[in-house]
């Protein structure tokens, strides 16, 4: 029977697991595919946009060519047919510094550009930053001069390893070149160089394995990332494009599929693994419980038979007429009449203990409070503030004397209001203008007997949580009022109050404390430093029973709220 429910149980948890997993890894899948597709199409994108960006860029410069005059009323067009013809003439330098002025002020302009150059059909140079080559070493291969001085005045885009015009600068550039007055006297060619990495994420490229990222013209490809890897193409792959039309040019990224869907993979080995351990971890506990639960029941007669117990005839169905069954009816009988007459013994027992941890706590009054008082008594002193040091050392005494005393556990709640009060009094010496307080109790239930310490750990949890990012004075505020034959006392602060998890952690821990009451007693732990809001609840319903109510929140204006009500007849 036992390896039947074992292999049951093992095929229903490893089936739930499956079909629990199966179509949360599809999700993922498709989620982890679909992030990892929109960000390389994304940088596609983004290398497209700065691509056509920098063609604009270059139109509206050479149209600046063409319509821009100087205070000579002169186009840079006009100003380099002078410098074509007039060799030696007083227009030829102003032509030269309005070329010049032009390149500085444009590169001002634009950020981006790394060189803005423009050559004549009688390679004279004209660069910003200044050019360190002459026309044929910036273009040892004439083809492409020659392509570019033979063209329509269209843009042509090229790539190089260098900045041609440069004799140290090894950063990769791209140029776009167009020829000047290509229907006339083509009169000269103007060059803007960017760098490469300000237009292409190179390294988000060589971060990624496998990707090659690829710009070209046409069937001429002008840039590959992987020139030189002697890479071979991909089948198993994804290829992003994007076209710029303006230009006909293409971008394209090749990214392959095993690194698109590396987290993927990752998670489901990570998911997998972990899977596994748990199944085998759940069979294990299971075959152990079971193990357990299927010992013979004797053992647990002889656990029961060692309670002191009267006979009283217990209701178990023995149907089977199993001799240990009926061995632990006989026994369950005499444990349960022993109960019965233990009730009032356990009743007492546990309020013994109750008191036994408050005069435990009482013992250990929160050190730092004392520490503080001290200090400012010797700073007092060391002030000459004689007054103010008799005051503080006699409210200090009255304090420890009350709070350590252990003659008995309830006092008058008049009492224990002038004990809370003089505690405040103590803290306005440390916080002074930042800390208020107002007391308002009906004479009428002053006389009333709750236990000891029960407003002043609220003050003190007041103290040490309401401070916290508030910019005002912390007031506290207690009242006690009797209506009909109830009394309530509300406590309450315009400091930070409770958050939301640790409002519900309180009310928890107050919640299961009180159950433990009527159960577990032994769990109870009383909160150390000023005793703590549990304790004072749990010592109150001690005394009123069923007829204590708490609420504990926060109030509508700000701050923490605590109301408490009980009969006054207990």
């Amino acid at each position: 029977m036992q390896i039947r429910l074992f292999f049951f149980y093992s095929l229903v948890f490893v089936l739930i697991i499956i079909l629990a997993s199966v179509p949360t890894y599809i999700y993922l899948k498709r989620g982890i595919e679909k992030n990892a597709l929109n960000t390389m199409n994304e940088t596609v994108g983004n290398v497209a946009e700065k691509l056509d960006a920098s063609l604009k860029e270059f139109d509206n410069i050479s149209k600046q060519l063409y319509l821009s005059t100087d205070s000579n009323n002169r186009t840079v067009i006009q100003h380099l047919e002078i410098l074509q013809n007039d060799k030696g003439s007083f227009d030829e330098i102003e032509s030269v510094q309005a070329v010049y002025s032009l390149l500085g002020l444009v590169t001002s302009i634009y950020n981006d550009i790394h060189r803005l150059t423009i050559f004549t059909s009688r390679d004279a140079v004209y660069s910003n930053p200044k050019a360190q080559m002459p026309v044929a070493k910036a273009y040892p291969d004439s083809s492409e001069l020659q392509e570019i001085r033979q063209s329509a005045g269209e843009t042509v885009v090229r790539y190089a390893d260098r900045d041609r015009w440069a004799s140290s600068d090894a950063s990769p550039v791209f140029s776009f070149s167009r020829l000047l007055n290509p229907r006339q006297d083509k009169i000269a060619v103007i060059e803007m160089q960017i760098r490469a990495g300000d237009m292409l994420p190179l390294d988000q490229i060589r971060s990624i394995s496998g990707a090659v990222l690829a710009l070209s013209d046409g069937d001429h490809v002008l840039f590959d990332s992987a020139a030189g890897n002697a890479s071979q193409p991909q089948r198993n792959a994804y290829v992003f494009r994007k076209n710029i039309e303006s230009a006909n040019l293409t971008i394209s990224l090749t990214v392959p599929r095993r690194v698109v869907l590396s987290e993927l993979v990752l998670f489901r080995n990570f998911a997998v693994a972990t899977l596994f351990v748990l199944v085998v971890f759940s069979l294990l506990v299971y075959y152990y419980l079971s193990r357990l639960l299927t010992q013979p029941l004797v053992k647990l007669k002889e656990a029961i038979d060692s309670i002191d117990l009267e006979d009283k005839k217990l209701n178990i169905d023995n149907k089977y007429k199993v001799n240990e069954i009926e061995r632990i009816n006989r026994s369950f009988r005499n444990m349960n009449s022993r109960l019965q007459h233990s009730l009032e013994q356990i009743v007492q027992f546990r309020m013994t203990q109750l008191q036994s941890q408050f005069d435990t706590l009482q013992a250990q009054i929160n050190p730092h409070f004392l520490f503080n008082m001290l200090g400012i008594i010797q700073e007092s002193a060391e002030n000459g503030e004689l007054p103010q040091v008799r005051t503080i050392s006699r409210s200090l005494s009255e304090f420890m004397r009350y709070s350590i005393s252990t003659d008995s556990p309830v006092t008058t709640l008049d009492t224990e209001v002038s004990f809370s009060m003089r505690y405040l009094e103590l803290m306005k010496t440390r916080y002074m203008h930042r800390l208020t307080y107002s007391f308002d109790f009906d004479q009428n239930m002053l006389h009333m007997m709750v236990p000891k310490l029960i407003i002043q750990p609220l003050s003190e949890n007041a103290i040490n949580h309401g401070f916290a990012g508030i910019p005002h004075p912390l007031h506290i505020e207690a009242t006690g009022r009797l209506v009909g034959e109830q009394w309530e006392i509300r406590f309450r602060d315009n400091g930070a109050g409770f958050g939301p998890e640790r409002l519900e952690e309180v009310r928890f821990k107050v919640q299961k404390a009180l159950e433990h009451l009527n159960s577990d007693f032994d769990t109870i732990k009383l909160g150390m430093g000023g005793m703590g809001l549990t304790s004072t609840i749990v010592r109150l319903k001690l005394m009123f029973r069923s007829k204590l109510q708490v609420e504990i929140g926060n109030h509508p204006d700000g701050g923490a709220e605590i109301t408490m009500r009980g009969l006054i007849n207990g």
